[in-house]
């Protein structure tokens, strides 16, 4: 349930509710019609130029194939092709190729757009574009005969309804994303999750005025946050234990003023346990103590600081009232076990894990000092704690000195 509430109360998804509210709360006159299908395609283009400048090469053919749909279904369209089939053959092609699309470019790996990679995936737009003309020219039942045996009337006029075939893989595509934020809780994820309904509600909506431009351009919308978001986590947040990174504890630092305190935190003998156990077990701990230190108290704020080592602020705070939060922290590490399931073992044909042995424990150790006469900058007060932290490994470890 928290998980379902979580992708619920994200950006994208108040960038959608936003977008609803927008097309049945405001009212909108012929006048402003043309412009806003006119501000949706300035929305597509500053959406292809951030993902194409942030390497999301996802983002960037979603949204192109979301700009040409909403071409391919305009009167401007119609108007320059002037084949009679077409008009009756687009809504339903475009109503079930969309969320097709959505989720070949969702499911493919992030490998560039103007490369190899990049022209296979504008292969794969073309060669569509490629069979609905040939189809439409020809006027040809059998190449249309997969969109219209879904579609709810079977006849040559443009239908009425919502395809039945969108339907269906409107709802595969929508699962498959719920499925994999459960799993894996990604801003990209939430991103895709909001843009398949959106062009699914600008897609049923679509004789209505104006739903296909305000819902489609919700998704270009959705997707420039999503590609901002996700560029903001790579630069502050760590990749593997998704504490703030060292960028984020400096900028935090020069926010510092006044009474602060500074704890330097470090796994004991994590070079011997990695040695040990192997790099992926040493991972797995890493991310254990990290979800550990994400809820320490009294105000404090933890820091991936790099390697092993972990950084955490307490703003505002004198060294006294930190210490019982830390040495709270340090009594939660030590007692929170790590399931070992045995290193992996490289065959042919898959890896197999060897039997699997006992829980692991680990302990830190943390070194501790505040802001004072002696220490009046967060360098020299950083300095300090880790003095402490060196000797309270020369202590024995698994402790906090100040």
């Amino acid at each position: 349930m928290s998980t379902i509430t979580s992708m619920l109360t994200t950006v994208p998804v108040g960038l959608l509710l936003g977008a609803c509210i927008l097309y049945w709360g405001v009212p909108f006159d012929s006048s402003l019609a043309n412009t806003v299908y006119q501000i949706s395609y300035v929305i597509y283009g500053i959406a292809m130029l951030l993902s194409w400048w942030f390497n999301r090469s996802r983002v960037f053919f979603t949204v192109f194939v979301i700009a040409l749909v909403q071409f391919a279904l305009s009167d401007r369209a119609t108007e320059m092709i002037a084949i009679p089939a077409y008009t009756a053959a687009i809504y339903p092609i475009v109503c079930l190729l969309l969320p097709i699309n959505i989720c070949i470019f969702f499911l493919l790996k992030e490998r560039g757009i103007f490369n190899g990679w990049g022209l296979g995936r504008f292969g794969i737009i073309l060669s569509q574009i490629i069979y609905i003309a040939v189809a439409v020219v020809a006027n040809d039942k059998t190449l249309l005969d997969l969109f219209y045996k879904a579609a709810p009337v079977n006849s040559m006029t443009l239908p009425a309804a919502f395809p039945q075939s969108s339907a269906l893989a409107y709802g595969f595509t929508l699962l498959l994303f719920i499925f994999n934020q459960v799993k894996n809780k990604t801003q990209l994820g939430n991103a895709f999750l909001a843009v398949a309904a959106a062009t699914m509600l600008g897609l049923y909506l679509k004789s209505e005025a104006l739903a296909l431009p305000v819902f489609f351009s919700a998704a270009g919308v959705v997707f420039i946050a999503a590609v901002i978001q996700d560029s903001y986590s790579m630069a502050y947040l760590d990749e593997l234990t998704g504490l703030p990174a060292r960028r984020a504890l400096k900028e935090d630092l020069l926010k510092l003023s006044g009474e602060y305190t500074i704890a330097m935190v470090d796994i004991d003998f994590f070079k011997k346990f990695n040695d040990a156990y192997g790099h992926d077990t040493g991972d797995d701990v890493l991310r254990l103590v990290a979800s550990v230190l994400k809820g320490v108290e009294g105000g404090g704020k933890a820091f991936r600081y790099g390697g092993e080592e972990f950084t955490i602020l307490f703003p505002r705070t004198r060294l006294a009232d930190a210490l019982p939060h830390l040495e709270k922290l340090r009594a939660e590490v030590e007692k929170c076990p790590y399931q070992y399931r045995g290193k992996t073992e490289k065959t042919s044909k898959k890896k197999t894990p060897a039997k699997s042995g006992k829980p692991l424990f680990v302990t830190i150790s943390i070194g501790v000092a505040e802001k004072s006469e002696k220490h009046t900058n967060t360098s020299e007060v950083i300095k300090s704690a880790d003095n402490a932290l060196y000797r309270a490994k020369k202590k024995g470890r698994n402790c906090v000195c100040k």
